[in-house]
C-alpha cells in the first residue's frame, strides 16, 4: 500500500493497527520511495 501512495495513517487503519507506532515499525522496508524522494531533491524543475 506504502508503494501505492497511501500514507501510512490509512495503512496502519487498513492493518488494524491502534497507533501509527504500529504501523511505522514497518515502514523501514519501503525503501524504494525513500531513495526516489531523495534522488528529486535538488532536481531543477
Amino acid at each position: 500500500m506504502i508503494n501505492a501512495g497511501i500514507d501510512l495513517f490509512t495503512v496502519g487503519g487498513v492493518l488494524g493497527h491502534k497507533s501509527t507506532v504500529s504501523t511505522k515499525r514497518y515502514s523501514h522496508l519501503v525503501t524504494d520511495r525513500l531513495e526516489d524522494a531523495v534522488a528529486r531533491i535538488g532536481q531543477k524543475r
